[in-house]
């Protein structure tokens, strides 16, 4: 027959046993949510953030062969190579990158640069006395309209239309995953500090969850040179997106180090304090 001490210490097993189970599950939840909410966080802040697209393309040969289709389509039309300007230049990767994160199809307007172009020919003209208000005053614009068409039916190509429709699909996606993970991890934050294992539940989290999201990341980074496999002009591009995505990766990952770091000198020095009083 059990005495009352047998019984409470059963007991007091039962409930610590208990707790553990709850804490262990806790944890669990919070690392796969923690997990998500920093390689959505990383991943909204890199390859789905305009800033970081537009560096990547103005700063590759991305840039050189789509203004190489550019030049191309003025080519059509007796325009050299050589009228488009470091403004110019800005303006179409500005609009290209705006139109894709946007999910529009891309629509280049070169009316700054055939209208420069017909002014200086004037200017030439009016050199020899030759008078250009004789022309129909919508020619320009019709010039306009088809060199815009020119241009804008070379860079439309199907595995462009694919490549927007993909990137919308994946920053939906991520939009929602961050989301959703922000508002669970402040759910869970609220309520492990009611229930005070705050530090002792999120020192584990945050160490774990910085070892796993580490190791995807880093797995992702190592992934991205091998997509430009069946594509080697752009091998260049995918390495340079493989070093800034490190870059950015690291500075993200530092925070949550330090976080990590912070709760677990909290959680080691609270013993001493409370012995201390």
């Amino acid at each position: 027959m059990q005495t009352r001490s047998g019984i409470h210490q059963a007991r007091r097993n039962h409930d610590s046993a208990g707790k553990q189970g709850t804490h262990l599950a806790f944890n669990i939840c919070g690392l796969v949510i923690l997990v998500l909410l920093m390689v959505s966080l990383i991943a909204s802040r890199t390859v789905f953030n305009k800033r970081f697209v537009m560096h990547e393309v103005t700063s590759s040969t991305v840039e050189t062969d789509l203004l190489d289709q550019v030049q191309a389509g003025l080519s059509q039309y007796g325009i050299p190579r050589t009228v488009l300007t470091k403004d110019d230049t800005d303006r179409i990767v500005r609009t290209v990158v705006n139109q894709a994160f946007a999910g529009q199809e891309l629509s280049l307007d070169l009316s700054q640069v055939t209208n420069r172009l017909a002014g200086q020919a004037n200017s030439q003209l009016a050199q020899f006395g030759i008078s250009t208000s004789l022309l129909p005053s919508g020619t320009t614009a019709a010039v306009n309209d088809n060199i815009n068409s020119a241009v804008n039916s070379r860079i439309n190509t199907p595995q462009v239309k694919q490549a927007i429709n993909s990137l919308q699909l994946a920053r939906m996606v991520n939009t929602t995953v961050l989301s959703i993970s922000s508002v669970l991890m402040v759910i869970m934050l609220v309520g492990a500090a009611i229930r005070r294992h705050l530090v002792q539940s999120f020192s584990w989290i945050c160490t774990l969850a910085l070892l796993v999201s580490g190791g995807l990341v880093m797995t992702v980074k190592g992934v991205i040179p091998h997509l430009a496999a069946a594509n080697p002009e752009y091998s260049s591009l995918a390495a340079q997106v493989a070093t800034d995505f490190q870059a950015a990766v690291l500075t993200w990952l530092g925070l949550l180090a330090v976080v990590a770091i912070v709760l677990w000198v909290i959680r080691l020095l609270s013993p001493r304090l409370s012995s201390r009083r």
